[in-house]
């Protein structure tokens, strides 16, 4: 979207007044566009040579407009849960906002989300990649949420036992700090201020209260997730399944306590695992922003300092990264009582400012000897981007080695494979992510998280008294009681004091039993045995470690088989101009502001009320301008969810531009439109017939219903495949480029007043439109479940055909193979080609008289080919919008004099007669274009069949299909060579 530099941010009253003038022009173009529609099919009628009476279309437009209600066109209240109660006239725009109101709430107490674990249908099971309670929606999750809803509406309406598990992750590290900053703010105190007793039940009142935001916004988006499942990561079933994991791991072996080398985030005071650091590559000195520092800091840079020798006897010169550190040395020898050793006065200064205290300190002692550039790697936390450091601590770890081979071998074993990754790249990364893997750190120092089932004792005649001084004194159990029973055993008569490890499980422990604990893990429950494994994962790309393998790793373990059976891994979204979105570029995208719809201002507020600094904050809104200089218009829960999926053939990254998601809003109007019009050639107590008769039906309805067809296979196929993008496009296709520009247009002659002539097609016509209107809803369904929801409730009979209470418990399409019928495709892509042939023509004739009919003719090359025109006379006719059509046979009849013409293909050639003088020169200038293309293409395909050894290594066919093709250019030439003498001759008689 260009960008006016001059032009003033438009107000909301500006914006609102706009958007009342855009919708009074599209009412007065609809107007227009019916007025135009009735007049041509008047001509067409009249032409026709009908019988009918005639009225005044003048007469009747203005009599129903004075009948018309306005209250008719609006949708009465509809209490929450409801089924929604319908105005009693179509509104003449769509509108996502009225449209998509009510029908969640409906379809949720009906309980059509829920799945039933004695259900005798095969299960399809996903689970929703739990989001951060702390979150809101963002586009990210739309993108989940969007192709979760799309696999399980289509496999609900598939016949299988559909369930969609919703669950929050408690997100340990995220939510600690969320209510510690709310802590800081409100009451000016720290979490180890109010103690963790205290600091541990504000978390939970935040939960409580904030905590569903997400869940909520996912409603928005139309999921079909069974709530009555619902869970969350610290919910009492899910922590007895952590406690029971830990557990029974231990026992096995598998997790264990020692004294490594951890990366330590000062910031978050708590060990990180390896896969949590991200790793940044500085060539020379550079400034960087640290967390909780004003200042950017200096990375990159070699400083030497000098030890003086004692007697003045000289000095050593160490050359260090982390000159702060220097204060640790103990490699130099230093006199046991001198009390200058340590630098107490840098004692408490974080560390990075003591890096200049100490800078400045050895410059005031003259012992500083400079720095020079120096190649480094730096650690970064990847959820505080806080330089790591790297410290000593027992932690508690998993022994991964063998899990990550049952991992791997599940993925990479040809002759027993579980496992699969789409798109396949991803396996690569699989394999070599497990076979260098190392042992992962479970332990986290926060307070808020699954409280590590580990209590330490602290025998009264030990030596050591600190905690985990003795490794043989940790006792691993279920919960206290059970630990007491196990130190009363293992030390028996002994006094003892016994305190529960302050830890708590990193986040990613808990999520990996996902799978397992969503379904009852570790008890026995019916879902368990009817739900495990799950059908299918589905996630970014990005957490293919941090997350899918641990799964994986953890359901092969604890629960004898792989979590899921497939693993589609969507592309990261990135904006329209493929930059990472972020709040201080301003290109952060909010679905439900792509939803409803939003000003430029109303961007800007959100920009304000984040954590910008004033120089990002007028960055961030440059570029808000810049992309969306008119706000964001209300696109609706339907079009964001199409355009998603249609993306997602865009490899490992989606440039999302706004622009498209407004694009299939419109397209929403169209199909809106369409399924209006069809309707009011349906009369309300219209019954869908048992079975279509092809025999008797005109040939554009047999046409559509093959189409049809053939769009649905496609689109199983596709979504079977995982190929949502392709799945899309054929439901769109068969939407917008057949039923919609095709079919309704070349039926409407049936239409046209009460000709009895049309009886039969008018009665067929109604049929194949039934049947294209409530087949397409469905196939269009998972896609876009509120409008085809609405549609589909209003289309007459469909309750006493289906005997179903919603669309989303109807059967899919299935292909029906009795409406395939490739002749009538052929007959109507040759219909098609000449139909844009006239178009084309027409386009270039008529300029201001674009609506005016003319004569036109076909020339045929082949009886064949003049055969399909004559029988598809009224369709190209309609089509074209010409006032005659008359079929011309090549050795038969000459070339029409005075006319324009357009080649269609090497049979057939089009021409349409104009008023007045043509422009001969430059159809004699279209016709030498015509022969220099076809001259080239001879000459590329003799140097083919010329070349040494074509005879003896072409196969036989191809050489067949290259003789066929010469011979085509060969007769197209001579025929464009006649045309050229024809007009030259022509030219010559008028001089």
């Amino acid at each position: 979207m260009s960008q006016q530099p001059d032009k003033k941010p438009e107000t909301e009253e500006d914006l609102e007044r706009k958007k009342k003038k855009e919708e009074k022009a599209r009412e007065k173009e609809l107007k227009k566009l019916k007025a135009l529609e009735k007049a041509e099919l008047a001509k067409l009628k009249a032409q026709q040579g009908s019988n009918a009476p005639k009225k005044s279309a003048k007469k009747n437009v203005k009599r129903e407009a004075d009948e018309e209600n306005p209250q008719d066109f609006v949708d009465p209240d509809t209490p929450l849960g409801e089924k929604k109660r319908l105005s009693s006239q179509m509104a003449k725009q769509y509108s996502p906002a009225a449209v998509e109101k009510s029908w969640y709430a409906w379809w949720e107490k009906s309980g059509f989300f829920q799945a039933d674990a004695g259900s005798s249908k095969p299960p399809f099971v996903i689970v929703l990649p739990p989001p951060n309670v702390t979150g809101a929606l963002h586009i990210g999750h739309a993108l989940t949420s969007a192709i979760q809803d799309t696999m399980i509406r289509w496999r609900r309406m598939s016949g299988y036992n559909a369930l969609w598990v919703p669950g929050v992750d408690h997100a340990g590290i995220a939510t600690q700090v969320v209510v510690e900053k709310k802590l800081m703010r409100e009451r000016c105190l720290t979490r180890h201020d109010v103690g963790r007793e205290e600091f541990v039940n504000e978390v939970w009142k935040w939960k409580t209260e904030y905590g569903g935001t997400i869940l909520r916004q996912q409603r928005r988006m139309g999921a079909s997730l069974d709530w009555s499942r619902e869970c969350f990561t610290m919910d009492e079933k899910r922590s007895k399944a952590v406690t029971e994991a830990f557990c029974r791991l231990y026992e096995e072996g598998l997790i264990y306590r020692d004294l490594r080398l951890v990366n330590w985030d000062c910031g978050l005071r708590t060990a990180i695992s390896d896969i949590e650091v991200d790793y940044t590559d500085i060539k020379e000195r550079t400034l960087l922003k640290v967390p909780g520092y004003e200042k950017p800091v200096e990375f990159g840079v070699l400083t030497s300092f000098a030890y003086p020798l004692e007697g003045e006897l000289g000095e050593i010169v160490v050359a260090t990264t982390r000159v702060e550190t220097m204060l640790g040395d103990t490699g130099i020898a230093i006199h046991p009582h001198d009390k200058s050793n340590g630098g107490p006065e840098f004692a408490g200064m974080p560390r990075f400012k003591a890096r200049e205290a100490v800078i400045e300190a050895l410059q005031k002692k003259k012992l500083y000897r400079g720095a020079q550039n120096n190649e480094m790697r730096l650690g970064l936390c990847s959820r505080s981007n806080d330089v790591v450091e790297p410290m000593i601590k027992a932690q508690w770890y998993v022994n991964c080695s063998s899990m990550a081979k049952q991992a791997l071998d599940a993925a990479m074993d040809d002759q027993n494979r579980k496992l699969e990754f789409i798109p396949k790249q991803y396996t690569a990364e699989w394999k070599r992510w497990l076979e260098n893997i190392r042992d992962w750190c479970i332990s986290r120092q926060l307070w808020w998280g699954h409280r590590i089932p580990a209590w330490y004792v602290t025998l009264e005649d030990d030596e050591m008294k600190e905690l985990g001084a003795y490794n043989d004194h940790w006792m691993v159990a279920r919960n206290e009681e059970q630990a007491l029973a196990e130190v009363k055993k293992k030390f028996p008569g002994k006094k003892f004091e016994m305190l529960q490890d302050p830890d708590v499980l990193d986040t990613w422990f808990s999520s990996g039993l996902f799978p397992l604990s969503v379904l009852g893990w570790p008890d026995d429950t019916d879902d368990l045995k009817a739900f495990y494994p799950t059908s299918v994962l589905e996630t970014g790309h990005d957490i293919l470690f941090f997350w899918v393998a641990r799964m994986v790793m953890l359901g092969i373990t604890l629960g004898g088989d792989i979590p899921f059976r497939k693993v589609y891994l969507h592309p990261m979204i990135r904006d329209a101009h493929g930059r990472k979105m972020s709040k201080s570029l301003g290109n952060v995208i909010d679905p439900l502001e792509v939803i409803n719809g939003v000003s430029l201002e109303g961007l800007h507020k959100r920009l304000e009320e984040g954590n910008l600094d004033p120089n990002e904050l007028a960055t961030a809104k440059a570029g808000q301008v810049k992309d969306f200089p008119n706000g964001i218009a209300e696109c609706g829960a339907d079009a964001l969810r199409f355009a998603l999926v249609s993306y997602t053939a865009q490899s490992d990254k989606i440039n999302l531009d706004i622009q498209r998601v407004v694009g299939y809003r419109q397209w929403c109007n169209k199909l809106w439109n369409a399924v209006r019009f069809a309707m009011s050639k349906l009369p309300d107590d219209y019954t869908p017939p048992p079975t279509i008769n092809l025999g008797t039906m005109p040939f554009s309805c047999g046409w559509i219903l093959s189409v049809l067809n053939k769009a649905i296979s496609k689109t199983v196929m596709s979504l079977n495949a995982y190929e949502f993008s392709d799945a899309a496009t054929s439901v769109y296709s068969w939407w917008q480029y057949q039923f919609c520009d095709v079919f309704i247009e070349a039926i409407k002659p049936y239409f046209a007043g009460d000709n009895p002539a049309f009886s039969s097609e008018r009665s067929s016509a109604r049929d194949a439109l039934w049947v294209c209107l409530e087949s397409g809803l469905r196939l269009l369904h998972p896609f876009m479940p509120h409008v085809t929801e609405e549609l589909w409730q209003r289309l007459p009979g469909v309750k006493s055909h289906t005997r179903k209470e919603s669309i989303m418990i109807c059967e899919f399409p299935s292909p029906m193979e009795s409406w395939t019928n490739e002749r009538v495709e052929y007959e109507m892509d040759l219909v098609e080609s000449t139909v844009r042939s006239f178009r084309s023509l027409r386009a270039e004739l008529l300029a201001k008289q674009k609506n005016e009919r003319l004569p036109a003719f076909a020339f045929c090359q082949s009886e064949e080919v003049a055969e399909i025109i004559r029988s598809c006379e009224l369709e190209i006719l309609t089509l074209a919008t010409l006032s005659s059509l008359k079929v011309l046979l090549s050795g038969v009849d000459e070339a029409p004099a005075g006319c324009a013409f357009e080649n269609v293909n090497e049979n057939l050639k089009v021409y349409l007669k104009v008023h007045g003088a043509l422009n001969a020169e430059a159809e004699r200038e279209k016709i030498k274009s015509k022969m220099d293309e076809i001259l080239k293409q001879q000459e590329k395909l003799k140097k083919i069949m010329n070349a040494s050894g074509y005879q003896e290594k072409v196969p036989t066919h191809i050489q067949e299909e290259n003789a066929t093709k010469l011979a085509k250019l060969l007769q197209e030439f001579e025929f464009f060579k006649k045309e050229s003498e024809r007009m030259e001759s022509e030219a010559e008689q008028r001089k």
